[in-house]
């Protein structure tokens, strides 16, 4: 089997570590492929290095250059603002529209609605105590030690209610006739 580019180039660069590097060397004293792909490698190195400009020659094309690729790249890709066009994943839709109803929750929790300008918004009245209004419920001060048994008896079974009374602690009164 034998090495890839990415190998030789490392080993070509000095940059391949043990055992690997043993293992290159061990396998292009026996494979002439690849011994031939590392001379190319090499020669391609050589030739990089030998037509790398220099910073002088850099410098009088520079201003050039940019020119040349900002009229060819970037002045036509130019877009209004309010044209450009607006991407987002579904987990970002979720964490926007999330954090709009946080936003919108706390709004309400930290202002809440004022009283007065409730008043404002939502019409009130006042409806005026009179005979249609009010009835009389009973003329009794509403203590249940004003009523008797009896009435509390009918007002429960008027409400639906089905009470059943027992007394307790008491003896039944022996009549004369009981005791006969």
């Amino acid at each position: 089997m034998c090495i890839d580019s990415q190998m030789l180039s490392a080993y070509l660069d000095g940059e391949l570590k043990e055992p690997y590097r043993t293992q290159v060397i061990e396998h292009l004293e026996h494979c002439a492929a690849c011994r031939k792909h590392l001379d190319d490698i090499r020669a391609l190195s050589n030739r990089v290095r030998n037509t790398a400009f220099t910073e002088e020659e850099l410098g009088r094309k520079k201003d050039a250059m940019l020119e040349m690729l900002d009229k060819k790249y970037f002045q036509n890709n130019k877009i209004s603002f309010f044209r450009r066009r607006f991407e987002m994943s579904l987990p970002q839709m979720v964490t926007a529209a999330a954090a709009v109803v946080v936003i919108f929750v706390c709004g309400f929790m930290f202002f809440g609605s004022n009283p007065a300008q409730t008043d404002d918004i939502l019409p009130s009245f006042a409806v005026p105590a009179d005979s249609q209004n009010v009835r009389l419920v009973s003329s009794k001060s509403g203590s249940l030690d004003d009523y008797t048994l009896e009435e509390i008896l009918q007002y429960l079974d008027a409400k639906g209610y089905q009470v059943d009374i027992s007394i307790k602690g008491l003896q039944p009164i022996e009549t004369p006739a009981q005791t006969e």
